[in-house]
């Protein structure tokens, strides 16, 4: 059995805000929707004049595209695309923006010692989990493509990008929904006082539902689609989650999923989501994911560690453990 879904369906962040007023001006919410990224990208702000709102709404739905346009590895004219193409060769010169996110990948890297990896994207095309072959590569197979995992073999250096072995690649969707979700609000931020970004279950909401009301939100039960896992209210506040459910396939009753640990080229195990709140999705994403690799005793250690991060992890048994201060989360509640 194959079941893709985009993680807008399957970690859907559902936020009480359509219906009610916000910031007590008598601003009535606004909500656009549009397909960037390859999921779905939801923004809701407040604000009395509709030229405004379709001016900021616009800007931010565009930035979001531009960046979509210089990191995706399905365009082939991407910077992305262009590096993984040169790999073991030359060096190829790339926009400040994608410079940010590749040094964004090598940080947590580091931080995570490997956990997290953007030289991921071999194990992506070896797994091949957008297309419909549901193939369990063989060990040698898999023992040669992990082999090409390395973040170290990245060279950054005058605004180029090289990869010192033929045959790797670097995949930075692990990052730059994230990064494209704090563009845009950078955007909002000036011109609205209320907002949130959800791309996908990515997202960043800041200000308030109104002047007595945060926003609130509910993680969807990544076992029970239609059921909610947890609430909490968030301001100025990052969120993603990273979970074995949004692109996998099932064979001989195993389930194998896109969040690969680089060590081995297998599905990452010991758990099946991770939630990450912070102060940035771009870190969001990555944390979210590098804890998912790292499983939950040294992931919730490694985030304890940290300042403005918190994580709340499900085990492969369903049970649920939290790092010190995630259930001090506003308005905190299991469902």
């Amino acid at each position: 059995m194959k079941r893709l879904s985009f993680k807008f369906i399957t970690l859907f962040l559902w936020i009480g805000v359509v219906l009610n007023a916000c910031d007590g001006a008598g601003d009535q919410p606004t909500r656009r929707t549009q397909f960037i990224m390859g999921t779905l990208v939801e923004i809701t702000i407040s604000h009395s004049d509709p030229d405004i709102i379709q001016a900021v709404t616009t800007q931010a739905f565009d930035e979001m595209k531009r960046i979509e346009l210089l990191m995706s590895t399905y365009l082939p004219d991407s910077e992305i695309s262009r590096i993984n193409r040169a790999a073991g060769k030359n060096a190829i010169p790339v926009s400040p923006e994608v410079e940010e996110v590749i040094r964004e990948g090598l940080y947590w890297a580091e931080q995570s010692g490997g956990a997290f990896d953007i030289t991921i994207e071999p194990l992506v095309q070896l797994w091949d989990f957008d297309g419909e072959k549901e193939i369990i590569p063989g060990k040698n197979t898999l023992r040669k493509t992990a082999s090409l995992v390395n973040y170290r073999n990245i060279e950054i250096k005058d605004h180029t990008v090289r990869l010192k072995k033929r045959g790797m690649a670097i995949n930075v969707g692990g990052l730059a929904k994230g990064y494209a979700v704090d563009r845009a609000i950078s955007i909002l931020r000036g011109m609205v006082p209320n907002g949130i970004v959800n791309a996908g279950g990515d997202m960043f909401a800041f200000g308030q539902k109104n002047k007595q009301t945060p926003w609130n939100i509910g993680l969807q039960h990544p076992r029970k689609p239609q059921d909610l896992l947890a609430a909490f209210a968030v301001n100025n506040q990052a969120i993603a989650t990273s979970g074995d459910y949004q692109r996998y396939f099932i064979k001989d009753g195993v389930r194998y999923h896109h969040i690969f640990d680089p060590q081995t080229g297998r599905p990452a195990r010991l758990m099946i989501s991770a939630t990450i709140i912070t102060t940035e999705v771009v870190d969001a994403d990555a944390l979210a994911t590098a804890v998912f690799v790292m499983g939950p005793d040294k992931g919730i250690e490694w985030v304890d560690s940290m300042e403005n991060v918190e994580t709340m992890v499900v085990l492969e048994d369903g049970s649920i453990r939290y790092s010190k201060n995630f259930q001090d989360q506003p308005q905190f509640s299991l469902k």
